[in-house]
């Protein structure tokens, strides 16, 4: 991963916090569509094995979402967490969340699959090993 995948990994952990707090806030609150896929495209893009052209300019539009969230939601703006910080557990559920981003599922999210993509990158942004481990049991499969 090179330094602006990991940048771009970073703020979409972040954005997954945000949206986690939003959801927290607002119990039934999942938003899919627009986020879902600028999650996936983020996540694809941090584990493609080139660095993607347009890589900084999609840093931007994620870090866009988090404040577009936390202002709309009126929840705080969640800074993330680096990914080459990430315990063992939190380093697994991001190569989880990287093949997600690249499967069939990600291409139409359903509600709860939305959920949980956003709620194990919350998970990520907690830092928490329970919480992490929860979300890789919680791994949808194919």
């Amino acid at each position: 991963m090179t330094s602006l995948q990991n940048e771009l990994a970073h703020a979409t952990i972040a954005l997954g916090s945000t949206i986690t707090a939003a959801m927290d806030d607002v119990p039934g609150f999942v938003p899919c569509g627009t986020p879902a896929q600028v999650v996936t495209d983020a996540l694809r893009a941090a584990s493609a094995p080139k660095e993607p052209a347009g890589i900084s300019e999609q840093i931007g539009q994620v870090r866009g979402f988090v404040e577009h969230v936390a202002g709309h939601r009126a929840v705080p703006a969640h800074e993330g967490a680096d990914p080459s910080a990430l315990s063992a557990d939190g380093s697994r559920l991001l190569d989880v969340l990287f093949g997600f981003a690249s499967s069939p599922l990600a291409s139409e999210p359903s509600p709860q699959l939305a959920e949980w993509l956003y709620r194990s990158l919350g998970a990520l942004g907690s830092g928490s090993d329970d919480v992490i481990r929860a979300m890789l049991d919680a791994e949808p499969k194919a």
